[in-house]
């Protein structure tokens, strides 16, 4: 179980009361759970805020396009981290995850590979296609993927 919230400590906790696995995002969150947090994601404020600061005092402005209005970046960029990981991992899990890890920061995990179709039947990822991290097609996502019962409204 995870949650995209400004503040996971309800989610991790409640998982660690019911017995359930949980993984977090924004901060390590071992010490919420200690026997079923997995691990997380984080992002390192201090390496973004760095670099922005350098840019500025370089004299670039948004304004001029010297920032990007958009900043992007993950583990390669140093924008985030893996959290540690909790007892409940394996040292052989731990060993895949880590070699994941370096997938993503040298470019070559694949995310998706086709075929991918949405609710409606129509193909939205052909089968000789692959997404990458940072690929801008992951934003334009428009669609439900094939199972999801609903639509979007917009």
């Amino acid at each position: 179980m995870t949650g995209h919230v400004d503040s996971p400590k309800v989610v991790i906790e409640t998982a660690e009361k019911r017995g359930v696995f949980s993984s977090g995002y924004h901060t390590d969150q071992v010490n919420l759970a200690p026997q079923g947090y997995l691990t997380g994601t984080e992002w390192d404020w201090t390496n973004i805020y760095s670099q922005l600061v350098e840019e500025l005092h370089a004299g670039k402005t948004l304004m001029d396009g010297g920032i990007p209005h958009i900043l992007r970046g993950g583990l390669k960029e140093g924008f985030c981290q893996v959290s540690s990981y909790g007892p409940a991992v394996s040292s052989e899990t731990q060993q895949i995850a880590d070699t994941i890890k370096v997938e993503f920061i040298d470019g070559s995990k694949v995310i998706y590979s086709g075929e991918i179709k949405d609710n409606k039947g129509n193909v939205v990822i052909a089968a000789s296609e692959t997404i990458k991290q940072q690929d801008s097609k992951l934003e334009q996502m428009d669609y439900l993927v094939e199972g999801v019962i609903g639509s979007l409204s917009s």
